[in-house]
């Protein structure tokens, strides 16, 4: 006999299984990081992934802290909501804002089946995409769950700032790497480029699901570096 106590914990488990994927997207989340351009301490960076049934909603926000904040006042805001079936991403919605004391830019994308209409810095456009194109914030959960499934090939199409690109990764191997929020069995790969002026080196952390734990961009003399500090499951 099934009593009320037995039948609430099985309606609870269902639910928790229908929020979740059902393959091998990331799990669930919100993780914190730390931002440094060189030695100096710039501000904080949030991600938060959540699921409802077949859609998936990524969140970024980056704010400025401390002095960069009186000099700057910047702030980058990232939104993507989109559905998945089986091992594909579909992003629906995509947001991204990047404002300063000084300036703002600001690009919007709807995606409708293989077409992207929107705006970049009030330029619009309309753009007929290959199948499987994704958004910038898609990217990342792309790039874990090919990571977890050991995809030898790592190359998207992905939609930004109004224009189709293509990025490639490359696999630098797997490295220990430490941080103030614990140990991590990370999967280290980089984006390749035609050029050496600039170089995009992610950390993929194996018990965050191949989350991002530390990101290293450098451009002309500057090294930005995003440190996780913190995070907690869904």
């Amino acid at each position: 006999m099934i009593t009320i106590k037995k039948l609430a914990l099985m309606l609870g488990t269902t639910a928790l299984l229908l929020s979740q994927p059902s393959f091998a997207l990331p799990s669930a989340l919100t993780a914190n990081y730390s931002v440094y351009k060189g030695s100096l301490y710039l501000g904080d960076m949030t991600s938060t992934l959540r699921y409802a049934k077949n859609q998936y909603h990524y969140y970024k926000n980056t704010k400025a802290k401390g002095f960069a904040a009186l000099i700057t006042k910047a702030v980058i805001k990232e939104k993507v909501d989109g559905s998945f079936k089986g091992d594909r991403l579909s992003p629906i919605k995509y947001y991204f804002l990047q404002s300063t004391r000084k300036n703002s830019r600001t690009e919007n994308t709807r995606f409708t089946g293989l077409n992207a209409k929107g705006s970049y810095k009030n330029n619009h456009y309309d753009v007929k995409l290959p199948q499987g194109t994704l958004d910038r914030a898609s990217l990342e959960l792309a790039l874990a769950t090919d990571i977890s499934k050991k995809k030898a090939v790592l190359s998207y199409n992905v939609m930004e700032r109004g224009k189709l690109k293509k990025y490639n990764f490359r696999r630098l191997g797997e490295e220990q790497l430490t941080t103030s929020n614990g140990t991590f069995t990370t999967t280290k790969v980089s984006v390749v480029r035609a050029d050496n002026k600039r170089s995009t080196t992610f950390w993929l952390a194996k018990e965050l699901d191949y989350m991002p734990v530390k990101i290293i961009h450098k451009e002309k003399n500057d090294v930005i570096t995003t440190v996780i500090k913190s995070h907690q499951a869904h």
